[in-house]
């Protein structure tokens, strides 16, 4: 059998020569003597699916006549191909002539299909490679017969037929595991509208477009009308031949997929089609002929659908038959039967109740629903939240463990612990003869320094919540964020006090000797519920937002640090206060009971330098966001574990740092407190030359969630999505902020009440696209809306394209992210108007932080 097999396959995966091949052959195998297998393999330039049932009796015709010793005696046709291809231009006219019936169904698509997105994106188990290579499988459909009456049941309550309601259901399972409310399915139509054509042997099949779309949540009633109307439209123009429809739209050309549909849906309705095989009807004299299936292994679309009904010999419903072809490239068969479920489960949900919305119909089992919930962490919400702490209170015990360990390190020299929490509690009793306390603000413009530490944790002590603002934002930036936050007074150093010249707030000299006067008896902690830090982010109206962060959230670095790390942790704090990794550095270290390296701008900024710091300070546990890790040279820092964030994280870096050392790809935007989601180890991975150029390689995942955190991805109407499928990502637990300050609605869409806990529980909505990976990761996709993220930084395009079109001499302006080079990511601005780039970038430089100025204005 397994050589029988072996020449079967030679055989169909031949391919035809066309030039010097006719294109049908056929060769017949002798098993035994009174047994042979007769393969025959039809080019589909000749012969369609409807020519199967005439080519076989033409077949059994000639062997009953031969066997007579006599020539085939073959009924005359009524017509030949010929005949039928000079009616076609006849009817039709011809393309290059505006008024002929063909020309006017080319314009019915070109304006039915403006606009279609050229790719469906399907969620597949392996990356689409640079080039299709059209290797298939194929796995059988068999749904029972109640489901065949059910269907066609809604079918004729709305007018429709069995494959527009097949149709309708296929639409709503694409979407969903798309995440697009558009979709478009190819479907072969016969193209034998005249009976003389039936018993033709022929190509006369063309493919159709149906383009459907599901955006307002349509019930299934209205979305069956929808596919009726567009269906029974795309019969009335089925004469344009796709080829020529594909030419005229001119889709982007991609050797990855398929143009314009990618997923083909086909009703077999010719005859033979509901029994499994049209060599059933085969007759051969006194041989007994069995059909044998064969697979040819080739996949020209992803998906390829064909469904038929089938009949008992009664006549009777027996249930709908089929198969679905894909490619195998990039999809496992495991995959497609699970997908084949879920067309099963939308298809029996859409026809048990055609009233309801299409976005209820869930296409998730119950073991599916458990899994994500695991992976998701969703049971923290529902657990005994552990007792709320302050950071004060959290520092005080770590003060009470290890008073005399080593707490920050500076150009200026240590302070332990407990010299630490003095110094921080002295400049507290100033602050509090200030009036400052809980519910008050105090804005903190330092330099990267031991004093901006001890500042942070006095203001901490007080109740109050810091603004840590980096000198290095324009005069015009620090008085938008002063003016905002309202802070009552502000901690700085006498070289930077005039930076706040005009600004109506008590200004405190963090350097003053009086400071030193002040009792450094602790305090009363905070209430955990305290406001703790604000950090501004940037906005899409051009106005940046506060994030607010309570005691209680930021508490959560303590209680979520990887357990990968070294017992003995020493961290630098190398990034600006207004980027949320220093929060991270800073709070992680002495929450944690580390030693913090505070390392100043001079030595960031010099590689070298920064490596020689790592070295000489013996540091184990280094931040850093991909494209700044780059600079880095790993030699010698075999110790270090690397934490990245803030931005995607290439293969490359992954590929350069992880051997010999621990690297982890954190995730967390600044609402729900640096962090949510962090990576296993992450390891250098041998890649074939194949997997290493496809078209989605190269990112690491974002991980899993924090022990503090809860993971969602979920689809527009807050529904968790299958494993694989594109999503928004929904961030819950306790690291999820406080709000935005002052913006009410701003915090009512984004922090939103959560399904998957008790009554009051908040998630965040990220604007990040992410799917779950087969390890229960998280890969980072991109985002919903035009937010970028450059050097860990967030900006959103828009507020630099607010700031850049109200400048003098500008007429329009727009703002995008580019990246040219791999991990070379920058903004570039394009205006119209008589402005001088170089001018408008100078004036840019003095509204906005220096991150989010253009790298060049065209």
């Amino acid at each position: 059998e397994s050589q029988l097999g072996e020449a079967i396959d030679t055989v169909v995966s031949h391919p035809f020569d066309l030039a010097t091949e006719i294109p049908m052959r056929a060769r017949l195998f002798r098993v035994a003597d009174d047994e042979h297998v007769l393969v025959s393999v039809v080019h589909h330039i000749a012969a369609d699916g409807s020519s199967i049932t005439p080519l076989v009796n033409d077949l059994g015709v000639a062997y009953a006549s031969r066997s007579a010793g006599q020539a085939p005696g073959w009924e005359p046709l009524a017509a030949q191909y010929v005949d039928y291809t000079l009616w076609q231009r006849a009817q039709l006219g011809d393309l290059g002539d505006a008024d002929s019936r063909i020309a006017a169904q080319l314009a019915y698509w070109e304006q039915a299909l403006a606009g279609m997105p050229e790719h469906l994106q399907l969620p597949t188990d392996r990356p689409y490679p640079p080039v299709a290579d059209y290797r298939g499988a194929s796995v059988l459909v068999d749904w029972p017969a109640e489901l065949q009456q059910q269907v066609a049941r809604v079918a004729r309550e709305h007018k429709a037929t069995t494959f527009m309601v097949l149709q309708a259901a296929l639409a709503v399972l694409l979407s969903k595991i798309s995440a697009s409310s558009e979709v478009a399915v190819g479907f072969p139509i016969a193209g034998r509208g005249d009976p003389a054509l039936d018993e033709l042997v022929g190509f006369f099949v063309n493919t159709l477009v149906l383009r459907v779309d599901l955006a307002g949540d349509p019930s299934v009633a209205d979305l069956l009308g929808q596919v009726r109307g567009r269906s029974l439209a795309a019969y009335e123009h089925q004469d344009v031949p796709f080829e020529v429809l594909v030419d005229r739209l001119n889709p982007t050309r991609s050797l990855t997929h398929h143009p314009l549909v990618q997923v083909m849906l086909g009703w077999q309705n010719w005859q033979g089609g509901g029994s499994g095989d049209a060599a059933v009807g085969m007759a051969l004299g006194d041989v007994q002929v069995t059909p044998l299936p064969l697979d040819t292994r080739t996949a020209r679309m992803d998906l390829s659908f064909s469904l038929a009904e089938r009949w008992s010999e009664a006549g009777e419903p027996a249930g709908i038959w089929g198969g679905v072809e894909f490619r195998t490239d990039v999809f496992d068969a495991a995959s497609i039967e699970k997908l084949l479920e879920r067309f099963r489960r939308v298809l029996v949900a859409m026809t048990t109740d055609p009233r309801r919305r299409v976005s209820s119909i869930d296409v998730l089992d119950e073991a599916e629903r458990a899994r994500l919930d695991e992976v998701g962490n969703r049971a923290l919400l529902t657990r005994p939240a552990p007792v709320a702490a302050s950071v004060p209170a959290l520092f005080a015990a770590q003060v009470a463990r290890a008073p005399h360990a080593v707490a920050v390190t500076s150009p200026d020299g240590s302070l332990t612990y407990r010299e630490l929490d003095e110094a921080s509690n002295r400049l507290a009793h100033l602050l509090i003869g200030y009036d400052v306390g809980p519910g008050a603000r105090v804005a903190l413009l330092l330099e990267r320094s031991a004093r901006a530490v001890v500042s942070m944790l006095a203001v901490l002590k007080t109740g109050a919540a810091y603004l840590a603002i980096d000198p290095a934002l324009p005069d015009a930036r620090i008085a938008f964020l002063i003016a905002d936050a309202a802070p009552t007074a502000a901690v700085t150093s006498t070289g930077l006090a005039d930076r706040l010249d005009g600004c109506d707030l008590t200004v405190i000299d963090v350097e003053d000797p009086s400071v030193e006067r002040h009792p450094s008896t602790a305090l009363p902690a905070p209430a955990p519920d305290d406001l703790a830090y604000l950090i501004y982010t940037s906005g899409t109206t051009g106005t940046p937002k506060g994030v607010a962060i309570a005691h209680h959230n930021l508490a959560h670095l303590a209680e979520s640090t990887p357990t990968h790390l070294p017992a003995s942790q020493v961290w630098t704090q190398c990034h600006s206060y207004a980027f949320d990794f220093s929060v991270w550095e800073i709070w992680a270290a002495l929450l944690g009971g580390g030693r913090l390296v505070v390392v100043p701008d001079c030595v960031v900024g010099s590689p070298d330098d920064f490596h020689a710091l790592l070295v000489r300070e013996q540091v184990n546990v280094l931040t850093q966001t991909p494209s700044a890790v780059t600079a880095l040279n790993p030699d010698g820092l075999e110790s270090v574990a690397l934490l990245l964030g803030g931005e995607a994280c290439s293969a490359e870096v992954v590929d350069r740092w992880a051997p010999g050392r621990v690297v982890i790809n954190a995730y967390g935007p600044t609402e729900a407190t640096v962090y949510a989601s962090m990576s296993a180890p992450l390891k250098k991975e041998e890649q074939t030359e194949e997997q290493a150029d496809s078209v989605e390689a190269g990112a690491a995942p974002i991980g899993s969630p924090v022990p503090t955190a809860a993971l969602f991805v979920l689809d527009e109407s807050l529904r968790p999505v299958p494993a694989g499928v594109v999503g928004e990502l929904y961030v819950a637990g306790r690291g999820v902020g406080v709000g935005y300050l002052g913006r009410a609605g701003l915090t009512a869409s984004r922090f939103v009440a959560s399904p998957f806990g008790a009554p009051g529980t908040r998630m965040y909505r990220t604007g990040d696209l992410v799917r779950w990976r087969p390890d229960a990761q998280l890969q980072y996709l991109g985002r919903a809306d035009e937010q970028v993220k450059i050097r860990g930084y967030r900006i959103e395009p828009g507020e630099v394209q607010a700031v850049l079109a109200a400048l003098d001499g500008v007429g329009r302006a727009a703002v995008i992210a580019r990246e040219d080079r791999p991990g070379d990511k920058r903004l570039v601005g394009y205006v119209t108007g008589t402005a001088d780039p170089a001018r408008l970038r100078a004036a840019l430089a003095e509204r906005l932080p220096p991150y989010m100025v253009p790298a060049a204005i065209v």
